[in-house]
């Protein structure tokens, strides 16, 4: 099954097409609440080290949570989660909102409902990485990943430049209203997915509540060669593309003079590329290892947001954003496929929840040293140094011979 069919036999399932419609509505609000917290934090200190410690805290309380997310999803009905999950993040992002619009927005404010709408929404990203694969038979594994790349390319095409627009004109609270109302719209179409769909392919199991059943998920991952070196490259992958993708923000700001307009056009073109890239790697089948694919997209990834410090334009950066959206896309679905094929069904929540702790570790971290790097070498030699250490780091896995013949 080649091309256009695969998408077509996918999206005749009725859970499969609810849930990710409804998760259209999520990742739009995600990128709203993205830049809108950014935004709010900068208006609120006018720092760009304080910001970034502010979005570091954000990044931090959905990396603690990951753990309890996947040992929730493997107990209770997942439906039921995903909906209080996200009935959570409209109360707490509606707050903020509403908190900057009559003046009483402080910088403990934010950071409190910011930091329980990130523990909340863990339950949506991780039991959608877990239990969408599982509403698909075997041979259309490869396109529900690319789906669900695809998700997150349309969110990130329709929110950033939207949100980077409706800040620039109405100001952050504003942006963090529009993010609220798209979390409330995933209520409004999750409500109809079919009672126990999220079920069938992995039912929860009553398991024992203990610190050796929620690590289990985490020692399969390092007792694994192949998850091992995966979780091991993307963890300080992510740092370095981090400080590139939060960058933007001051590219846009201190190189451009275009301030969140341009960093949602930024983001938008990135998000672009990836979308071509996801629904083409969707319709065919990848002829090559995935190990050596996965690592050789990180050390292209690594060169390509190098070269965005030599970007003398804004439309040139855009045009280079487009090809690290295509990589990245690549990069995401092959680290996907790795992960999703390899533990057993009834650890695969914990695996994929660990996984995705494990994997954004140290993003909170590069929030944190985006801002002290502009400050310290400015922001286009900030972009070469992060680009040039991760086409390094991941130039190294090369050696690394169960993860180079992944099949």
């Amino acid at each position: 099954m080649l091309g256009i069919g695969r998408y077509r036999t996918l999206f005749t399932n009725r859970a499969v097409t609810l849930l990710v419609t409804a998760l259209v509505f999520s990742r739009v609000g995600d990128q709203f609440v993205n830049i809108g917290l950014t935004w709010a934090a900068l208006e609120l200190t006018r720092s760009a080290v304080a910001t970034g410690l502010i979005v570091m805290t954000y990044a931090l309380a959905l990396i603690a949570a990951g753990f309890f997310a996947g040992s929730l999803l493997d107990r209770y009905p997942r439906k039921p989660l995903m909906l209080l999950d996200n009935a959570l993040r409209v109360l707490c992002i509606g707050g903020i909102a509403a908190a900057g619009l009559t003046h009483h927005l402080s910088v403990w404010l934010l950071v409190v409902l910011g930091c329980v709408a990130a523990i909340a929404s863990t339950i949506t990203v991780v039991g959608t990485r877990a239990y969408l694969p599982t509403l698909v038979p075997e041979e259309l594994i490869v396109t529900v990943f690319a789906v669900d790349s695809s998700l997150y390319q349309v969110a990130a095409i329709a929110g950033p430049a939207l949100a980077g627009i409706v800040t620039a004109a109405f100001g952050a609270s504003w942006a963090m209203a529009v993010g609220a109302a798209c979390f409330a719209l995933f209520l409004a179409v999750a409500a109809f997915i079919p009672a126990g769909a999220l079920d069938e392919g992995i039912p929860p199991e009553d398991k024992p509540v203990s610190m050796d059943e929620e690590l289990r998920g985490a020692r399969y991952i390092f007792d694994h060669p192949v998850l091992r070196a995966v979780t091991v490259l993307t963890a300080v992958a992510n740092f370095f593309f981090t400080i590139c993708i939060f960058g933007l923000t001051f590219l846009s700001k201190d190189t451009f003079g275009a301030g969140a307009t341009g960093q949602g056009i930024m983001l938008t073109c990135m998000a672009v590329g990836s979308l071509v890239a996801s629904i083409a790697l969707g319709a065919v089948r990848w002829p090559y290892p995935r190990g050596i694919s996965f690592i050789g997209s990180s050390i292209i990834l690594g060169f390509l947001t190098a070269l965005i410090a030599l970007a003398p334009t804004l439309t040139v950066a855009c045009a280079a954003l487009f090809v690290v959206g295509a990589v990245d896309a690549a990069f995401f679905i092959w680290m996907s496929e790795l992960r999703q094929r390899t533990p057993p069904p009834e650890l695969l929540a914990r695996v994929i929840s660990a996984s995705m702790i494990l994997n954004t570790v140290a993003v909170p971290f590069a929030n944190a040293a985006t801002g002290a790097a502009v400050n310290a070498i400015g922001v286009r030699p900030m972009f070469a140094a992060a680009g040039g250490l991760l086409a390094a780091y991941s130039a190294l896995f090369l050696r690394n011979k169960p993860l180079r013949e992944a099949a």
